[in-house]
């Protein structure tokens, strides 16, 4: 099939300068294609299902066995555990070297999706930064990332308050 055109290459300067300053078109109805049956099952099964990004800081390398960090801004890695239907179906691990201030991390983790951080402890900074993205921040874990990922599956956790964070000023 010929697609027929209308004679104007669509790439000249005036239609670059009107895209440029033409607003921009969004939409908040999803485009719907049909689906194979197959495919319509798996989009009914992800649907449904509750999935969970978590942090935790660690020491050492991020793995459900790593002890959870003290402090959130100090620590060697972060365990990013995804949940689905409250069980832990993958675990990353994301570095914490060479971040530039105590804020990079919290950018990162965003960007990784994170919805939920689980701590012992941190500062003011970063856990405003965390707040301001709409990232929720529990405390009350210790031992093992596993432990952690238990202790919020029961309940165990409490939302963290500004009364309870370290009087740090130099977390990096």
């Amino acid at each position: 099939m010929i697609a027929r055109m209308s004679g104007r290459n669509h790439t000249e300067p005036q239609d670059q300068s009107n895209a440029r300053n033409a607003p921009a078109q969004t939409s908040t109805e999803p485009h719907k294609t049909e689906d194979t049956p197959e495919e319509a099952e798996e989009q009914a099964e992800a649907g449904n299902m509750d999935r969970t990004r978590i942090a935790i800081p660690c020491v050492g390398q991020a793995n459900l066995d790593a002890s959870v960090s003290p402090h959130f801004g100090r620590c060697d890695s972060y365990a990013i555990v995804t949940l689905e239907e409250g069980k832990v179906k993958t675990v990353e691990s994301l570095s914490n070297a060479n971040h530039s201030d105590c804020t990079s991390p919290v950018r990162t983790l965003s960007e990784s999706g994170v919805g939920l951080m689980l701590v012992t402890g941190m500062g003011m900074r970063p856990y405003l930064a965390l707040k301001q993205l709409g990232i929720e921040v529990r405390y009350g874990v210790n031992e093992t990332v596993l432990d952690a990922v238990e202790s919020y599956l029961r309940n165990e956790t409490l939302p963290m308050e500004e009364d309870r964070l370290c009087g740090c000023n130099s977390e990096s």
